[in-house]
C-alpha cells in the first residue's frame, strides 16, 4: 500500500512493530523504522514522526497484536483504515475492509487496487503474491480456494516471479536459522500414536544459534511433514 499511494502522490510514512525477517528483505528498497527502536512512542504521540491525514492498518484488526501503537491509536482523533482478513476484530477501524473468507489480505488489497484502477507494478506485485503465497503454506493449506489462483494468475501476468519469491523465501535461510530450527527438532516428540506433536525451544537455543526471535517463523510447520501428524 505504501508502494501504491506513493505512486498516487500521496506522501506515506510507514512504520513496523518490529524488524523484518531477513528472507523478506527483498521485498523493500530501504530499510523501515521501527517503533521503540527507531521512533519512540513519544515522538509518534507528539506528531515528531508524522502528522497523518489517515491511518492505515494491514493484517490485523486487534489490538494485542499492536503493542505500543494501541495506545497511539485509542489517544489519537485521526481517522484510521482497517484492511483485514482475520475473524478477531477489536472493530480499530473506522473504515474496515474486511473479508474473513479471504485467505489473505494481500487479496484483499489486490481486489481494492483492481476496483479503484490503481497501478499494479511489478514491485507491488511480488508483494502481493508474497503475501498471498504466505499466508497459503505455498498454496497448501485449506483455505487455497480458485480465487487464490486467479489472483495469482494475475499477479504473475504484473510481474511476480514465483521462482524468484519460492527462493528468496524458502531456499535462502541463515546458518542462525537453521541451527536454531535443528534444535527444535531435537526436541521433536509424538503423541497419541503419532497424531500430535510437541516441540519448543529455550532462551539458551537462541543464544547458542546466534538467533533473533524472527528466526522463528514457520518452524512449527517443520513437523507437519511427518505422516502421521494431524496437529
Amino acid at each position: 500500500m505504501s508502494d501504491v499511494l506513493s505512486a498516487l502522490g500521496k506522501k506515506v510514512k510507514p512504520i513496523l512493530l518490529s524488524p523484518v525477517p531477513e528472507w523478506y528483505e527483498f521485498l523493500f528498497a530501504e530499510k523501515l523504522p521501527i517503533l521503540g527502536r527507531d521512533v519512540s512512542f513519544e515522538q509518534l504521540k507528539q506528531g515528531q514522526f508524522c502528522q497523518p491525514d489517515l491511518i492505515m492498518i494491514i493484517d490485523t484488526n486487534s489490538y494485542s497484536q499492536l503493542p505500543q501503537f494501541d495506545g497511539y491509536l485509542k489517544q489519537n482523533d485521526k481517522p484510521v483504515l482497517v484492511i483485514d482478513h482475520h475473524v478477531t476484530a477489536d472493530g480499530l477501524g473506522d473504515v474496515e475492509l474486511i473479508d474473513t473468507t479471504a485467505a489473505a489480505t494481500g487479496l484483499i488489497v489486490f481486489e481494492l487496487l483492481k476496483y479503484a484502477s490503481w497501478p499494479v507494478t511489478e514491485k507491488i506485485a511480488q508483494a502481493l503474491f508474497v503475501a498471498v503465497a504466505t499466508d497459503t503454506g505455498w498454496f497448501q493449506f485449506s483455505n487455497t480456494d480458485s480465487a487464490v489462483f486467479r489472483s495469482c494468475a494475475e499477479l504473475i501476468d504484473a510481474g511476480a516471479s514465483p521462482t524468484e519469491i519460492y527462493h528468496d523465501l524458502y531456499q535462502n535461510y541463515s546458518h542462525q536459522r537453521f541451527k536454531l530450527m535443528t534444535a527444535m527438532l531435537n526436541t521433536l516428540e509424538l503423541h497419541l500414536d503419532g497424531r500430535y506433536a510437541t516441540q519448543h525451544l529455550l532462551q539458551r537455543d537462541f543464544e547458542q544459534a546466534g538467533a533473533a526471535y524472527s528466526d522463528t517463523e514457520n518452524l512449527i510447520d517443520e513437523c507437519r511433514r511427518i505422516s502421521t501428524i494431524e496437529a
